[in-house]
């Protein structure tokens, strides 16, 4: 019998398992199954159309490699939900690589179709995305094929991917331009046609909810309202809402409620790494900073949160801010995905950290964590309040003085800095930050 890569897919992701991503979610059972059966031959569709070039069948290669060596299979992936293993979270970094910038449309794409929420559709890709090429992964390891192979067994499921692709949603993806396999969808799907009268047409007859003639159109201005109210709502209803204050973990049992507000000046901002899904920050060009005491000479990019943090420990003018706390996020502090172990990469950072703390030893910081929304919030609250913790416990190690330490607090999804609808969004807001409580 012929290899059939969606019916291999579709056993992966079925009964028991269905009935715990929509319980995770939230959604209804039929609606998580039906996004998951548009997710699969949209998932296929894109490795299909990638597969068709030398460059993109290399840059597929690479990333079954890598997932492959996460070892997910058909027995384990159970294990994702809830990103216990960290793979869901890497699913968000390999969606970018499979779609790029049209992320959030193939998830829009399966909201409309299944008629789930569009932040349980991204769950579901990024459940799929690990998933589906570990399957691949163990399949070429069985088979010994290299990147010619691979783009030889996608290219013979083509032929299936319209007898799986359920109808009406290959034509939304056909116009979202994510590969030429989805475009015969799109060109197939029937065009509304436009017949010019040979007659004049009668008179449109007025109905009794219409505006009379002369009238204008007044029912417009209830629209504009609505959409203004909104707009008010949005302005200052959600900046608001990262402004709610949250009970600061000190170890003053009297410091004030402080808010986690994160100022991140868009010359400091990056992208989202395809690989690893993390947010890379452009740190701009290096500066050097003679720190006082004997400290001697830091050379930082002019957007790190070194540079930023002496910056506001230099200037008189900057004051502590017992309500809103002064946050600065760290750029280059990063977590094994799903985990809490630093890598390697950190180290320099919080190196540096305990450099500063030396060079101005008035200064007491503390450490916070924070997760995007996806998975299950208490999880997240958990995983954001160990890293927050061993951000602490590493600089401890490295020798910063017990006095310039504040505590650590995981505040998990609350106060994003992104747009979690987003994958660079969500990149954003998977990250720790560094509180200003003396100066």
């Amino acid at each position: 019998m012929s290899f059939n890569l969606f019916e291999s897919a579709k056993e992966m992701f079925s009964g028991s398992l269905m009935q715990s991503a929509s319980s995770m979610l939230g959604e209804s059972q039929h609606t998580t199954q039906k996004a998951m059966d548009g997710i699969i031959p949209t998932m296929i569709g894109s490795l299909i159309g990638k597969s068709e070039s030398h460059e993109g069948a290399n840059q597929l290669f690479s990333l079954i490699q890598d997932t492959r060596n996460e070892d997910v299979g058909p027995g384990n992936i159970s294990s994702l939900l809830g990103d216990s293993s960290g793979l869901l979270s890497k699913g968000t970094g390999l969606l970018s690589s499979l779609f790029g910038n049209k992320t959030d449309g193939v998830a829009n794409a399966i909201s409309q179709f299944s008629g789930v929420k569009q932040n349980s559709a991204l769950t579901l890709l990024s459940l799929a995305a690990p998933a589906i090429l570990g399957f691949l992964g163990k399949k070429i390891k069985s088979e010994g094929l290299g990147t010619g192979g691979l783009a030889t067994l996608l290219s013979s499921q083509s032929g299936l991917l319209s007898k799986y692709m359920p109808a009406g949603l290959g034509s939304i993806l056909g116009t979202l331009g994510i590969g030429n396999v989805f475009n015969s969808f799109a060109a197939s799907s029937p065009k509304p046609q436009v017949v010019k009268p040979s007659y004049d047409p009668p008179p449109t007859v007025q109905s009794k909810y219409d505006e009379p003639s002369g009238g204008g159109r007044k029912w417009l201005w209830p629209l504009l309202l609505l959409a203004g109210a909104a707009l008010v709502w949005y302005l200052f209803g959600m900046k608001g809402c990262n402004q709610e204050s949250a009970t600061a973990v000190t170890t003053d049992t009297l410091s004030p409620v402080e808010t986690t507000v994160v100022e991140i000046p868009s010359e400091a901002k990056g992208t989202v790494d395809s690989v690893s899904g993390d947010y890379v920050y452009n740190l701009g060009k290096m500066v050097s900073f003679d720190l006082p005491n004997g400290v001697g000479k830091l050379e930082v990019g002019e957007n790190s949160t070194e540079a930023r943090l002496i910056n506001f420990l230099n200037d008189n003018n900057a004051t502590i801010d017992t309500a809103k706390g002064n946050w600065f996020e760290f750029t280059n502090v990063k977590f094994k995905t799903g985990s809490s172990s630093i890598t390697d990469e950190s180290m320099t950072q919080l190196k540096n950290l305990v450099l500063i703390s030396k060079a101005y030893p008035a200064a007491q910081f503390r450490i916070g964590g924070y997760t995007d929304n996806t998975g299950n919030a208490a999880s997240n609250i958990s995983l954001s309040q160990k890293r927050a913790e061993i951000v602490l416990a590493t600089l401890s190690k490295l020798g910063i003085a017990k006095a310039s330490l504040a505590g650590a607090k995981g505040y998990g999804p609350e106060f994003p800095v992104g747009d979690n609808n987003t994958a660079e969004g969500r990149a954003m807001n998977r990250r720790v930050a560094v509180n200003v409580k003396a100066k």
